[in-house]
């Protein structure tokens, strides 16, 4: 009951273009809602719809968000925030994963990033595989899973108990 309250809100957290906002947006902010935040929205309860249908998100507040992140994909709508590196294609990757999630994913949109397995921090190297394992048509798809598969496996470090990911890119451990 809680979730359906919540959801029955969403549709205030979306700005115009149907990006999520973490808070309710103020009067002059009708453009300012998150690409990462409704990725991450998009793909979290579509897994948890995948245990639960319950989970779902409101059909008319999906396809809002949807539309927004291909637009955001496609170069229709830009955000641009603080990062202490240039992150567009990473974002853009998280967005086109949440897009492939519900069908909504071309291979056409990867033309708006440059496509560097090897130089993506770990999280983008797994979006990417989600990408080539749900999106058809994309060229040299098989070799593209192979590879992106390969440097993964080589990001891989086993120490002990200890199981984590380790990159130039990525100064992270999971455990």
């Amino acid at each position: 009951k809680l979730w359906q309250r919540t959801t029955a809100q969403l549709s205030g957290y979306l700005d115009e273009d149907g990006l999520a906002y973490y808070f309710p947006p103020r009067g002059g902010e009708t453009h300012q809602g998150s690409d990462t935040l409704t990725a991450w929205l998009l793909a979290a309860t579509h897994e948890a719809a995948q245990l639960n249908p319950g989970f779902a998100l409101p059909d008319a507040a999906r396809a809002q968000m949807l539309s927004g992140l291909a637009g955001f994909v496609e170069g229709k709508i830009e955000r641009s925030h603080w990062s202490p590196r240039e992150d567009l294609d990473v974002r853009k990757l998280a967005a086109i994963e949440a897009l492939s999630r519900y069908g909504a994913a071309r291979p056409g949109m990867l033309s708006s990033l440059s496509i560097a397995p090897d130089q993506w921090p770990t999280s983008a190297l797994i979006d990417w595989m989600s990408i080539l394992k749900r999106v058809q048509g994309i060229p040299n798809q098989r070799d593209q899973l192979l590879k992106a598969e390969q440097i993964l496996r080589a990001r891989l470090t086993v120490q002990g108990t200890r199981l984590g990911f380790s990159t130039e890119q990525d100064d992270h451990w999971w455990w």
